[in-house]
């Protein structure tokens, strides 16, 4: 009998070894030993040449396709598991990640209910209740049935508009049905000057208008000012409007400062509003002793947006948002359409209003199996020591000039050219052409910081193959660099 034309590869075992060799070598040459540049200079339209880029109407074959990868892709992919790759908080993805990663593909389940897939809902709910007792989510509600939920997205933004439209319909279920206009009153949103970019464009997409967002001033530590926040929230009310939600910080992406959470969590109380904690990058901190010391009071919030693609070393993407109610959670995104089939109390289409979904939450169990909490705690732990001994090094010389307290692992200062005629400008234009400098240089990649209208350079450490050598590496060049550009003078700046 003549088969029917499939998709099917006849060789597929071979090409699956094949991609895993290039993984395994792109591991090997990003480890301790990494060679070549961190970014690599090619420019778009240099690649965009180079990228075979026509559709063909017969296929090349698998094999002639991972020939291009190999030749034209991977040599410029960027090196984010580079010891010293310290720019953003995307931070060096642990190997075992990988693994589940490569897995969920394969398996390629679709959670949106339990049929499409029963062990990938599971999963998910065993990922979330890992966390939600991480953070210290109470397990029943006082008084109630109700217990923690959450959602497995792609990131910190998703995951902040998740918290934020659970805020939204908990206080204002009305807009549900009948729109913002059935509100009657303008809802605000407070969040700190230092907060991330996503609370405003969350607010944007939720109807609420950036308009409506109150940037709350932050103190000489960079941590949200309580007092300003209560004075705008007072004066909100009087105004005839509707405060309903504030957002903390647990580690600011500029200079990872932590706002005061038990005071925020004390206004948020008194006045009746949704306490919604941005710990995307900071959250991991809570597995150290010193970092739930820092992040205290985290317990009281209604939801919390923390990435496991950041500092829990799980490849992108993975962000989790937490809710101390998962009624309100359901409440908010229950979705129902006949051909879904049969509801199962346990489908995750109910948590958040995507469908189409990976099962995300396999990398993250993958990869806590494998390595287990006391050894992410050490790589934790030994990121914010390197972070402090970077502000240490600065510190001690007159070339520097630290920004910023260091919280977590990250660290802002700024270099100082010795002598004369250098305006504040000049030296802020200074720090971007020293980070140009040694992205040039190949060593090491960072990215600005401007602190209290100071430009620095800020290094966050969120990777687990970074050394004590590789800071002293990277201090020793930038300060070499900084000379070389300070003997240039103001102008060449």
């Amino acid at each position: 009998m003549q088969r029917h034309e499939t998709l099917d590869l006849e060789d597929f075992e071979a090409l699956l070894h094949r991609a895993a060799t290039m993984i395994a070598d792109r591991v090997e040459r990003i480890g301790p030993c990494a060679e070549g540049p961190v970014v690599h200079p090619a420019t778009f339209d240099e690649l965009a040449a180079l990228i075979p880029a026509d559709w063909p109407e017969a296929g090349a074959g698998a094999h002639a396709v991972l020939d291009d990868v190999a030749r034209c892709i991977e040599p410029y992919a960027t090196r984010i598991g580079h010891p010293r790759f310290l720019a953003w908080i995307t931070t060096s993805p642990a190997p075992a990640g990988t693994l589940g990663d490569i897995v969920c593909t394969g398996l390629n389940q679709a959670p949106l209910s339990f049929k499409g897939g029963p062990a990938a809902t599971v999963l998910e709910h065993v990922v979330i209740g890992w966390l939600a007792r991480l953070f210290g989510l109470p397990e029943v509600a006082e008084g109630t049935m109700d217990g923690p939920g959450g959602t497995i997205v792609s990131g910190g933004t998703m995951a902040n508009l998740m918290g934020l439209t659970v805020a939204r319909h908990t206080h204002f279920p009305e807009a549900a049905t009948k729109g913002l206009a059935g509100i009657g009153r303008t809802p605000v949103l407070y969040v700190s000057d230092q907060g991330h970019m996503s609370i405003e464009r969350s607010a944007v997409l939720l109807g609420l208008g950036a308009d409506n967002v109150r940037a709350i001033p932050s103190d000489a530590d960079n941590r949200m000012d309580v007092a300003a926040l209560r004075a705008a929230i007072k004066m909100d009310r009087e105004a005839g409007l509707a405060p309903f939600c504030v957002v903390a910080q647990a580690g600011s992406v500029t200079t990872g400062a932590v706002d005061p959470l038990p005071e925020i969590a004390d206004a948020c109380a008194a006045e009746g509003l949704w306490f919604h904690v941005d710990a995307a990058y900071g959250g991991a901190a809570m597995l150290t002793d010193e970092g739930r010391a820092l992040l205290a009071g985290i317990h009281r919030a209604d939801s919390i947006c923390v990435d496991p693609h950041k500092w829990f070393f799980i490849p992108l993407e993975c962000g989790v948002t937490l809710f101390r109610s998962k009624a309100q959670q359901i409440a908010t995104f229950r979705a129902r359409a006949s051909y879904l089939g049969e509801e199962n109390p346990h489908d995750l289409k109910n948590t958040t209003f995507i469908l189409s979904r990976a099962n995300r939450a396999l990398k993250v169990w993958f990869a806590f199996r494998t390595y287990g909490r006391e050894r992410l705690r050490r790589i934790v732990t030994r990121n914010m020591e390197l972070a402090r001994h970077f502000r240490d090094l600065c510190a001690a010389s007159p070339e520097w000039r630290v920004l910023a307290p260091v919280q977590l692992s990250i660290a802002c200062a700024r270099y100082l050219p010795q002598g004369g005629g250098w305006t504040e400008e000049d030296v802020n234009r200074l720090q971007v052409r020293l980070l140009e400098r040694l992205e040039a240089s190949g060593e090491g990649f960072l990215t600005p910081a401007m602190v209290r209208g100071r430009a620095g350079v800020r290094l966050c450490v969120a990777n687990h193959r970074t050394s004590e050598a590789d800071i002293r590496l990277l201090f020793d060049l930038m300060t070499t660099l900084g000379r070389e550009l300070a003997m240039q003078g103001p102008q060449a700046s």
